[in-house]
């Protein structure tokens, strides 16, 4: 039922949902309503405000002045719509009743069941799905993820909070082959007696990794790419390639390694970091608690396996944030 406003909070949803998707379709599968009803909320909209906001005459999804007008003001009024229920809670300094966390992949155990045993006496449901940054932002952004725990800034967000958890440097990841000192000296020398075992381009880590190459002017061929850390390892210790890898990926794929070796990588550093992120003023004091958290797991379960792999990294590992101590 429409206010005397000319629209709800469900026809502004449907409204932003098809401006963020491009079509009428795809914001009817993510509301599961039918295309046609999802039409007539928008049509809706154009009679009760008595303005057109598409224009049709043009593909894709088009907006006419007014419709960029909406959509910008929607999107504020539904984001602070989703966080009434959790500062309603945050008045009470209590738990929410439901959180949903996502992480990335590297992260899943044994930082999941630490995370659940510290917060399933002050929590009721507790849902954790890990996964690429790129599906991290996705879930976040459309409000399937309350808090993320990303190598993704996500600095293009309006809105969020970020706690810093972890800062660790690349390293070489090399086949028996190709492990001496010398090999692992030159990337141009890598790169001309094996093949660089890429991870994704669509990947966060991916997409760091090209940048840093493209600041060193080094072109190399592709040739493998992939999105697991412990297909990247198996395929080097199978003597197929040689990768770029973190400590923290090659802890989580370590079993994978076999005859492989981890050496410093060559020519300036260059690291990941990992956050805690959050939207802010919606669940403030549960973010900073789990970033905590996160932060003593990270540096009693993690931090000590990271640096029996690469032992020459030891205070390049930064745990948190140096300027910060929660």
């Amino acid at each position: 039922m429409k206010s005397s406003l000319g629209f709800d909070l469900r026809s502004l949803e449907a409204f932003v949902l098809a401006c963020q998707s491009g079509s009428m379709a795809a914001a009817a599968k993510r509301l599961r309503m039918t295309q046609p009803a999802v039409s007539q909320i928008i049509k809706g909209l154009e009679a009760s405000l008595s303005k057109p906001l598409l224009d049709r005459s043009r593909r894709p999804l088009s907006l006419t002045s007014s419709g960029t007008l909406l959509r910008d003001a929607a999107e504020q009024i539904l984001s602070a719509a989703q966080r009434i229920p959790a500062r309603l809670r945050e008045l009470d300094g209590g738990m929410p009743t439901r959180l949903r966390i996502g992480l990335v992949d590297s992260l899943a155990c044994p930082f999941v069941p630490d995370l659940l045993s510290s917060l399933q006496g002050s929590i009721e449901a507790l849902s954790v799905s890990a996964g690429l940054a790129n599906s991290l932002r996705n879930g976040f952004v459309e409000h399937r993820h309350d808090i993320v725990l990303t190598n993704d800034p996500m600095e293009d967000v309006d809105g969020v909070v970020r706690h810093a958890l972890l800062s660790e440097p690349y390293l070489l990841l090399l086949p028996a082959s190709l492990a001496g000192e010398a090999e692992a000296s030159d990337l141009r020398a890598l790169a001309h007696a094996s093949s660089l075992v890429r991870w994704s381009s669509q990947s966060q880590i991916g997409a760091e990794i090209e940048r840093h190459l493209r600041r060193l002017g080094i072109e190399i061929p592709k040739r493998f790419e992939f999105d697991s850390s412990d297909t990247l390892t198996g395929i080097v210790a199978a003597g197929l390639g040689w990768a770029i890898m973190t400590p923290l990926c090659l802890l989580n794929s370590i079993a994978r390694l076999g005859s492989g070796r981890s050496r410093p990588f060559p020519g300036p550093h260059f690291s990941r970091r990992i956050y805690l992120i959050s939207r802010a003023g919606e669940l403030d004091r549960v973010s900073l608690r789990i970033a905590r958290l996160s932060r003593r797991i990270l540096k009693e379960k993690y931090l000590p396996g990271m640096l029996r792999i690469a032992p020459w990294l030891r205070g390049q590992i930064i745990v948190g944030h140096p300027r910060i101590a929660d």
